[in-house]
């Protein structure tokens, strides 16, 4: 694998960086990564779907119609289910956790596996420091340095070291790049983006986390 190359705010390179020999993955370890990621997708589910049931539909406190002598079947209620309208049997409830389980050392072995095929493909940038704050929370400087990078059409995925306001500012508006911490990445956002640019003192940061 070749050294990472550091990238200035013009677009052009300088400078190079080593990265860490446990980076150096040859073979994409597959199983982890997908329990890593369906992992990350139940994790987002809130689980709000709901029904609801013959007890909880309004109406439909009395028969609809007399017992006898109406050439129809016997009714009780309109708030049976099937009455249009009525109650649903055995609909779904948001009482369920849709959580799932993965060892630390599983999901580690993810997160190492999908950075370590990303560097192998040459899909990984380091930023020079403070090159994000050149943008001066301006969307329109930070196209340009896209354009200077030729990433303007690309999915992105911006690592920190710490929360930068200007950078969100400057980003909000474009919906092809994603800024997270060094601490908060996931195997999905590393697997989503096309190219991953990182601080200097986030990759040494995420090289640690990946230990």
């Amino acid at each position: 694998m070749a050294k990472l190359k550091v990238i200035q705010f013009d677009g052009s390179f300088k400078g190079e960086i080593q990265p860490a020999n446990h980076l150096l993955l040859k073979k994409a370890v597959i199983q982890p990564v997908f329990d890593a990621i369906l992992l990350e997708q139940a994790a987002c589910r809130q689980g709000t779907h709901s029904t609801l049931t013959k007890g909880e539909v309004s109406g439909g406190g009395k028969k609809p119609y007399k017992q006898k002598h109406t050439g129809k079947a016997r009714q009780g209620s309109i708030r049976n289910p099937h009455y249009v309208g009525g109650g649903v049997v055995f609909g779904p409830k948001p009482n369920r956790n849709y959580k799932l389980k993965l060892n630390k050392k599983a999901y580690q072995l993810a997160l190492t596996s999908a950075f370590a095929q990303k560097l192998n493909n040459n899909q990984v940038i380091v930023a020079e420091a403070k090159l994000f704050e050149q943008t001066n929370a301006k969307t329109k400087k930070m196209l340009t340095f896209l354009k200077n990078a030729k990433l303007t059409e690309q999915k992105l995925l911006f690592v920190i070291d710490t929360i930068s306001k200007p950078l969100l500012l400057s980003t909000n508006n474009l919906k092809q790049i994603v800024v997270k911490q060094f601490n908060k990445v996931s195997v999905r956002d590393l697997l989503l983006a096309k190219t991953i640019i990182i601080e200097k003192a986030a990759f040494t940061k995420l090289e640690e986390r990946l230990k």
